[in-house]
């Protein structure tokens, strides 16, 4: 080896060569980590579907460095970040830019984008009946809940504080990527991170195609309002708050109490009504454009003893006598049979009757549920026009209800019963209510994971039930944020504010499963759409809902069986949104089998294979040639691979596509 003037060349063994380059690295690292811990605040993105505590409890990844959404046009997405504070911050602030389309003009104004900081409740503690696998954390501790309209905040060392980010597309805004930078900054330091938002050519439809309610008070109003006795022009005010935070969550039924139509009776003994007050209130939710039903009712109630009582009285009214100016109490056999034909025709005349669902008496049981069944008897024979729907605790209600609202736990375990009655016509909810709900099914109390907010609307799709009730939108105690009570936050979906409401992270995420059963529905109407053109013979053939609801397994397999994680939830809401546009695509295809995709099969049973496909396609169903019908029906019997695959390929001088159908296989114990 030559030699250079000036410089010593040593000969080092190879292995001392290589701890010696493995010794730089690690100080240059050691060095990196320094610099970043050095940073006053640093910022990642987190999943919009968990919690996350500013202790930093099992705090979520950090090691993103972008805000990944995905939706459609005219959708509401949440998204949020975290900032982790290494010193102590003051006055931190969020901006965050206008969203702009990649290689276009074309934006979505920073207007469109809110953010907030999410603020905690403290539960001192949990759930009961819940499993520790159940809740997200022990108690006591705060939980997450709150998004606050502070636009300041100071956050100690060690910290964290979540920003939640709230973004509304357009209805006409372009399809493509676009980006922007959510920036978070204190007196100190600032920090940010890019923001990828991808718009599918769809449009979420305005319609709900799944019933909500949220039963809600105005006896608050007063001590977390600071309204003042008298004000109807601000009492207006703040209903039309509470009517349009419900329709901007897909809430679409809206309840009004019988108790506010006033009655009196004339020398004659004539039964009149006012029903301006129940007017007004209903107009107000109607004015939204958004809402689909008005409910009110609950014309009878429990004996002495309340709902362990095994009687169901019918509810009386109090009446004015017109002449005289006295109060007279009319029972429930007096007054419904000329009350109830008189709210009929009112309703009518209003156009609101078809779109009343009216309540007997709340929650029976089997313990009361024969006089519960008398009362809606009476009730039906006063006013058979009523469609009548109750939370109900029980499976025998026959033919005396149109709408049914199971519990959760009851309808996962009566279900057969349930299934029945809807197979009989029946309409089927189900409601929650947090710590009187048994089993490990979804719940929303504030320790749950904050994700089963939006699986219950999940499971409304996978198992065709059209509506959610709950019974709390705003059952504030005194202190929602400090003292939330034997509740722990399910008796709210908001937190008050003088002049309005804050929304909960519990509400942004049941919006975001309500939109999720709207991207389902979307597949199911364009199969519905094609299937109205086919052949007799091939539509009778095709069940438009069967692929949501194989989609929708893959998230909520049982009542009692799903999944709790995010990416699994956006994997399959991704898979519904393409299979719908892939339906545009040529060759055209609908693919259905039986049973169900992800069913557990033996090894060595058929699969039905069925559908139809565009006339003049070939079709290979594991890669073996199958005919196609020139109305394009196909029907095979297919064995799934050893991997419990099938995989159906179809082609035309357009294009090709590959679909595959996954099945659970038994082995020969019978495991799965």
């Amino acid at each position: 080896m030559g030699k250079t003037p000036g410089r010593h060349w040593i000969a080092l063994p190879i292995a001392n060569i290589q701890r010696i380059l493995l010794a730089a690295a690690c100080c240059l690292l050691a060095g990196a980590v320094a610099t970043a811990a050095e940073q006053p605040l640093e910022m990642f993105p987190a999943s919009d579907a968990v919690r996350v505590f500013e202790d930093g409890y099992e705090c979520p990844d950090t090691t993103g460095r972008e805000i990944r959404l995905f939706g459609l046009r005219n959708e509401t997405l949440s998204a949020q970040c975290v900032v982790r504070a290494n010193q102590d911050l003051s006055k931190l602030t969020v901006s965050v830019d206008p969203l702009k389309l990649e290689g276009s003009a074309a934006e979505i104004p920073a207007e469109h984008v809110q953010w907030n900081f999410v603020t905690s409740i403290l539960i001192e503690e949990n759930t009961r009946k819940l499993r520790p696998a159940d809740l997200t954390r022990p108690a006591p501790a705060r939980f997450p809940d709150c998004l606050a309209e502070e636009r300041q905040c100071d956050v100690a060392k060690g910290s964290l504080k979540a920003v939640y980010l709230t973004v509304r597309i357009p209805a006409g805004a372009e399809p493509g990527e676009y980006r922007a930078r959510v920036t978070a900054s204190s007196a100190a330091a600032e920090a940010s991170l890019p923001i990828a938002l991808t718009v599918h050519p769809l449009t979420l439809p305005d319609q709900r195609h799944v019933m909500v309610t949220e039963w809600f008070s105005t006896s608050q109003f007063k001590r977390h309002h600071g309204l003042e006795d008298g004000d109807t022009k601000r009492f207006d005010a703040l209903l039309r708050c509470y009517a349009e935070n419900m329709a901007e969550h897909r809430q679409n039924v809206f309840r009004v109490s019988l108790g506010l139509i006033k009655s009196t009776q004339t020398a004659g003994g004539e039964l009149r009504l006012d029903f301006s007050d129940f007017d007004r209130w209903a107009q107000i939710f109607w004015d939204t454009g958004r809402m689909d039903l008005l409910e009110t009712g609950f014309v009878a109630h429990f004996g002495e003893g309340g709902w362990s009582s095994r009687e169901v009285l019918l509810s009386g009214a109090t009446v004015t006598d017109e002449s005289t100016g006295e109060r007279k109490r009319l029972s429930g056999e007096e007054f419904l049979p000329r009350f109830l034909p008189a709210l009929v025709e009112h309703l009518r005349e209003k156009q609101w009757l078809d779109k009343t669902i009216f309540h007997i008496a709340d929650e029976p049981s089997n313990h009361n549920v024969m006089a519960w069944r008398e009362a809606s008897d009476f009730v039906h024979r006063c006013a058979p026009e009523l469609r009548r729907v109750d939370a109900i605790e029980t499976t025998h209600c026959l033919n005396r209800l149109e709408v049914w609202v199971p519990k959760l736990d009851h309808l996962a375990t009566w279900q057969e019963a349930y299934e029945q009655a809807q197979r009989q016509g029946n309409e089927l909810w189900f409601y929650t209510v947090g710590i009187f709900q048994g089993g490990s099914l979804m719940n929303k109390t504030a320790d749950v994971p904050l994700i089963e907010s939006r699986l219950m609307h999940w499971l409304n799709y996978r198992y065709g039930l059209k509506g959610y009730l709950h019974w709390g939108f705003n059952a504030w105690t005194e202190d929602p944020w400090n003292s939330p009570g034997k509740h722990r936050g399910d008796g709210w979906h908001v937190y008050p504010k003088r002049d309005g409401l804050l929304n909960s992270l519990r509400w942004e995420q049941m919006r975001n499963g309500l939109q999720d059963y709207e991207c389902l529905w979307l597949l199911e109407d364009k199969i519905a759409q094609m299937r109205a053109k086919l052949s007799p013979r091939v539509a009778e053939l095709i069940d438009p809902r069967r692929r949501g609801v194989e989609i929708a397994s893959q998230v909520v397999r049982t009542y009692s069986d799903y999944s709790r994680d995010p990416e699994v939830l956006y994997a399959a809401r991704r898979q519904a949104i393409d299979e719908t546009l892939g339906l545009d695509a040529s060759p055209a295809i609908i693919l259905q089998t039986n049973p169900f995709e992800h069913s557990t099969v033996a090894g060595d049973c058929a699969i039905d294979v069925h559908g139809w496909a565009e006339p003049g396609a070939r079709l290979k169903i594991n890669r073996q040639e199958t005919p196609v019908a020139p109305d394009g029906l196909f029907l095979a019997d297919v064995r799934p691979s050893a991997e419990g695959t099938i995989t159906v390929e179809v082609e035309n001088d357009k294009g090709s596509k590959t679909f595959e159908r996954k099945f659970r296989l038994q082995n020969l114990e019978g495991d799965q």
